[in-house]
């Protein structure tokens, strides 16, 4: 969806000018089916459309936008509105309509970083690859966490949350969570989700600290298993405070 809509709001310029003569040639025969403009025939004009336009045409008729008049595609921010009004929402199991409409505002909020959102994104998914992830698919042939001396199974869970070394840091972290937003115990829903009892500023400096903790976590595991270095639970913690000086 991501990469139609970007095709979209892109490839469909109709101001005038010359880009607007360059989408007239080379999707005029895409659009006019749409009525978003007129072939004149007395000009060059492609028939065989380019493949983002294929793209753009599904685009419309998957979304139901045959309908929409030209101002409107001709303002970026009308077209992107009208296809989120279209757009079907995941529902995350467990969690409720609403609560999965919470979840995925926070999963793209705009000050988490580009990787902060990929990891949230694929956490919610269930697609991190963990070790349990990769063995399922026949990539790897042990699914045990490396860190952990009991053989517990590295998934998502246990990445960000079972792990005891995942415990010691979100147990060092805890004060300056406490001070900052206020919360006095953090549970699993918080860290993987963003769903919490508190609202606002307080709300978004949680979920920014969380998203730190987690993409530390997961890069400390990371260099375990690829080179076979261990980051001491200190060291991990001012890794995390590193991390929140983007934000200050």
């Amino acid at each position: 969806m991501d990469i139609e809509r970007f095709l979209a709001v892109k490839y469909l310029s109709l101001k005038e000018g010359l880009s607007g003569c360059m989408v007239r040639y080379a999707a005029g025969n895409v659009l006019r089916k749409y009525g978003l403009c007129e072939v004149n025939l007395s000009k060059p004009v492609c028939f065989k459309s380019l493949w983002f336009y294929v793209r753009v045409d599904r685009c419309i008729r998957r979304n139901n936008l045959e309908n929409v008049v030209v101002k409107d595609w001709c303002e970026n921010n009308n077209v992107l509105k009208l296809v989120e009004e279209r757009e079907e929402m995941e529902r995350i199991g467990g969690l409720t309509e609403n609560e999965s409409k919470k979840v995925w505002n926070m999963v793209n909020e705009k000050n988490l970083t580009n990787r902060q959102k990929d990891l949230a994104w694929m956490a919610v998914h269930g697609c991190l690859p963990t070790r349990e992830f990769q063995r399922r698919r026949g990539l790897v042939e042990r699914e045990i966490c490396e860190r952990e001396v009991s053989g517990k199974i590295e998934n998502i869970t246990h990445v960000f949350w079972n792990c005891m070394y995942a415990k010691e840091v979100w147990k060092r972290m805890g004060k300056m969570m406490k001070e900052l937003t206020g919360v006095q115990i953090l549970t699993f829903n918080m860290t993987l989700y963003g769903l919490c009892n508190i609202e606002g500023k307080q709300a978004r400096i949680l979920w920014l600290l969380v998203n730190c903790v987690k993409e530390v976590l997961w890069d400390v595991q990371n260099i375990l298993i690829f080179n076979k270095t261990v980051i001491e639970v200190n060291e991990c913690v001012n890794m995390i405070r590193g991390k929140l000086f983007l934000y200050v």
